[in-house]
């Protein structure tokens, strides 16, 4: 149970910090909140009991596919309830370490999951430091275990859509998180700011079955040239093979712009990123 769990990081944590001061001490957390609250009452008794002999709490979830739109939803919820439990301890500055995360398939379901867990993950960042996807890597013979972002035999490799989304989420990746004004529902987005403040990112996932017409309107300053690429394939069960590695790929899109206005549509069951200048 989480008591004697608690119990032992108590004895060891402190022992391991006398032999390396320098060390990064992670306790075995939970987030099983599709239980009956599990996964929170186990935290609540590590953070009550050892939070001040850690510096992170290592929390896994691996998620229903057909959960890849309230799925990130709810994994948000759990990581702002025990956020503040960690706001109310004996070390407010712990922080969320999600060790292990995914949706379990390679199909396009893992995509939308991944886009919309790491839009919910930037959004955390105040209680969330490090989220660590699995599996990496899979040999394609490995049947029972089928969610991997890397997939290979002994020929070549193909990236699964968590790839494909993750790699286009990282490479628009700005450290300065943007207020979105209006409503931004049924999408799941975020809006970012380069460390200079020349460029402004739009990441958003539409997981509806519906088109969505987006209007994103700047306040102040002038917009430079705004670009859309989009990952749209259009059917829950798309995915790449070794025999069709391109087939979920980012594709670029129409942007139509009038100065910092920019009107474009996100395509149902679709993932995208917008970037604009500023002048």
């Amino acid at each position: 149970g989480a008591e004697p769990y608690a119990e032992w990081v108590n004895r060891f944590a402190p022992a391991m910090r006398q032999a390396d001061p320098t060390i990064k001490l992670a306790a075995c957390g939970s987030a099983g909140y599709g239980d009956g609250g599990h996964g929170l009452a186990w935290n609540r008794v590590l953070i009550e009991r050892c939070a001040d002999q850690v510096d992170y709490l290592s929390i896994h979830h691996y998620e229903n596919p057909d959960r890849y739109a309230e799925g990130p939803r709810a994994y948000e919820q759990f990581f702002r309830k025990t956020g503040d439990l960690i706001a109310a301890s004996k070390n407010p500055n712990l922080k969320i370490y999600v060790s292990e995360w995914n949706a379990q398939s390679t199909d396009w379901r893992t995509g939308l999951y991944c886009g919309g867990l790491l839009n919910a993950f930037e959004r955390c960042g105040d209680v969330l430091e490090i989220g660590g996807p699995a599996l990496f890597l899979r040999h394609v013979s490995a049947s029972g275990w089928d969610n991997a972002f890397v997939n290979f035999d002994h020929r070549t490799w193909f990236p699964a859509p968590n790839y494909v989304v993750m790699k286009l989420w990282r490479e628009h990746y700005a450290p300065h998180r943007v207020a979105l004004e209006g409503e931004t529902a049924p999408l799941n987005a975020v809006a970012t700011k380069s460390a200079d403040g020349k460029t402004l990112y739009f990441k958003a996932v539409n997981p509806s079955d519906e088109a969505v017409p987006v209007q994103l309107q700047l306040a102040g300053g002038a917009a430079g040239k705004a670009t859309l690429q989009l990952v749209a394939p259009g059917d829950l069960a798309a995915r790449n093979t070794l025999e069709a590695r391109d087939a979920v790929q980012p594709k670029p899109a129409a942007v139509q712009q009038n100065g910092a206005t920019l009107r474009f549509t996100l395509p149902p069951l679709s993932c995208g990123v917008v970037v604009l200048g500023v002048e």
